[in-house]
């Protein structure tokens, strides 16, 4: 019944009952008064008008706090690669690899402070979590004003790196409590777009603050008071503004907040309570997915690593002034928001360019880098065209939040999605962690190792997203669909006119019994594929079970015998054996469930 705390008869189309009411008790708040909003309005259908009114006024209320806090949380990595166009390196005594060490450190406290920050993420509050995160990196920023030494240096940065580790893990939760899966991808691009917009603020900001010289205090400190101050007063803000979810939002009115709440009950996403499955864990090893995700993050985060540290002293080496790199280094910033606002545009309209959207990004980087690297030698190249090949670099900065989309959205199951989100984060981490150290003092100021490794790294990324389109699908995926008929005219006709399929000018002989032939159909975008059986004649295309055939699903399997041998054993039966597609399509056979469904399946070989 609508109000009482039982799981829903009736839900919307998507959600597991299971996963909404699975509540974790220390969790309490977002979880259960959520849930309890979803229950009482359990069978409320939202029109889509109000479902896009209320995401317009949530854009509103919450998505300018966001870009702010996550841009200042962005710009406070990269304070130290303004500083270091000043008296920071004398003033602190680094000499050799200390710097790179002080670039590197942070990803330290970053990775070994992830278990910890997930987990409270997860127990508690993530709007407080993110809150309490803002504040304290924004003291540990205003504490390098206390700093005089390479180990004070050491120690900031570290746990610099253990405040914002909740940042990009927490902003992706918080998200999901907001907005539906489709919705969440132009809205992770416009917060990650901040980035580059304020590195272009942060950049101004260092020009004008570099000027102050005639005090004791030396320029590069105030451009670290005032990055922090600024991410204090953004944390008060958020203690004070930014709700837990829609539940309690105060700038909804009641009936927003049901609405708010159902709109993103069939996300999934963000709900505490998931049991920890021990075989996903091997799934997600021996997934080639995980690998070749794994290889995109390390060689992509290596020259971020690198440039995001010693990005201005590359520009400062092709021979401009401190305050000439301040303001020259400006449009790299503007490039990389640009790129993420032009992806966010076309990836919300067409699904199948979140792959490209790592692919296509990382091609004007690879032609920037590498013409810095063929002119690097060369005494009369054109320092302000090296410059615009510099600046074409940052594109590469899109690819990010494609990849924790393609994580997201094409990784199943809460387990093998958090080992597989663990994974990345150690290369993650480890790229960014090596980056700083192929920038050597002696290389100084073309840097001549560093820019060959980037150059190379940036070679191999572009072919990673080729292959996990054609790594074969997960086991448990949905392969196709398959539909038996009596009429192929009338059945194309009934479908392509419905859903715009588009069917195959060929079809497959007989493969099983009581079908003539397959008929293979496809979406324009491919999303959904399958194929329409026609029956021999007498055959019923509604008869379940052994006896006759209804539409029904086929998933990826590793081994059809296997898994045929395996539904036995779990009290299944076989509808059909294993039978090899031809054309060198695979192999299919058609398992039959304890309630006498029948379930196709479908490996390579």
């Amino acid at each position: 019944m609508a109000g009482e705390k039982t799981t829903p008869d009736i839900v919307p189309v998507g959600v597991d009952p299971l996963s909404v009411s699975a509540v974790d008790e220390t969790k309490g708040l977002q979880a259960d008064e959520g849930y309890d909003v979803f229950a009482a309005n359990e069978t409320r259908i939202i029109s889509p008008q109000e479902s896009r009114r209320i995401a317009h006024k949530l854009d509103r209320h919450l998505l300018p706090i966001m870009c702010i806090f996550y841009g200042l949380n962005y710009v406070d990595k990269v304070i130290m690669g303004w500083a270091v166009l000043f008296t920071f390196k004398s003033d602190l005594h680094l000499v050799g690899k200390d710097y790179s060490w002080a670039s590197s450190i942070f990803y330290f406290g970053y990775l070994g402070a992830q278990y910890p920050a997930n987990f409270i993420l997860q127990r508690y509050s993530t709007s407080r979590t993110l809150a309490y995160g803002v504040l304290a990196w924004g003291a540990l920023i205003v504490l390098h004003m206390a700093c005089f030494n390479y180990g004070g240096l050491l120690a900031l940065r570290f746990f610099l790196g253990v405040a914002e580790s909740v940042a990009t893990p927490g902003f992706v939760l918080y998200t999901s409590h907001w907005y539906t899966r489709k919705e969440q991808v132009s809205r992770t691009m416009a917060w990650g777009a901040m980035q580059g917009t304020f590195s272009i603020m942060g950049g101004l900001l260092s020009y004008g603050l570099g000027h102050i010289t005639n005090t004791a205090i030396p320029s590069w400190k105030y451009i670290y008071l005032v990055m922090g101050g600024l991410s204090l007063l953004i944390g008060i803000i958020w203690i004070l503004y930014m709700p837990e979810g829609p539940h309690n939002a105060k700038f909804l009115t009641e009936e927003e907040r049901v609405v708010a709440v159902i709109r993103v009950a069939g996300n999934m996403q963000g709900i505490k309570g998931h049991e920890w499955k021990s075989y996903q864990i091997w799934h997600a090893i021996k997934d080639p997915k995980t690998w070749f995700l794994v290889a995109f993050v390390f060689f992509s985060m290596l020259p971020n690593g690198g440039l995001t540290n010693f990005g201005s002293l590359v520009i400062s080496g092709l021979g401009f002034g401190a305050f000439e790199t301040l303001l020259v280094g400006l449009p790299s910033s503007v490039v990389s928001a640009g790129s993420m606002v032009v992806w966010a545009y076309f990836s919300t309209r067409y699904e199948g360019l979140r792959t490209w959207g790592m692919i296509v990004p990382m091609i004007p980087a690879i032609a920037g880098i590498a013409s810095v690297y063929g002119t690097m030698n060369v005494p009369s190249a054109n320092k302000w065209g090296r410059l615009v090949a510099y600046w074409l670099i940052n594109s590469y900065a899109v690819t990010w939040p494609f990849t924790l989309t393609i994580i997201g959205q094409n990784i199943a199951g809460h387990t093998k999605r958090a080992v597989t989100n663990a994974i990345l984060l150690i290369f993650f981490s480890a790229g960014n962690i090596a980056g700083p150290f192929f920038f050597r003092s002696q290389d100084a100021p073309k840097y001549v190792l560093a820019i060959t490794i980037i150059l190379v790294c940036y070679t191999k990324t572009i072919t990673v997203p080729k292959a996990i389109m054609a790594a074969p699908p997960a086991v448990g995926s949905l392969f196709a669909v398959e539909i038996p008929i009596t009429n192929l005219e009338r059945s194309q006709k009934f479908y392509s006119e419905l859903f715009g399929w588009q069917f195959a000018p060929n079809a497959l002989p007989k493969g099983t019994d009581n079908v003539k032939s397959l008929h293979f159909f496809g979406d324009v975008s491919n999303s959904i594929k399958g194929a329409l059986l026609l029956l021999e004649e007498g055959a019923s295309p509604k008869a379940a079970g052994k006896e006759g055939w209804s539409v029904y699903p086929t998933f990826v399997v590793s081994d059809v015998g296997e898994a045929i041998e395996k539904a036995e054993r779990l009290g299944g039966g076989v509808k059909t054996p294993r039978t090899e597609i031809p054309n060198n399509m695979g192999v299919v056979g058609h398992v039959v469930d304890p309630d006498d469904n029948v379930v196709g399946i479908w490996s390579q070989k």
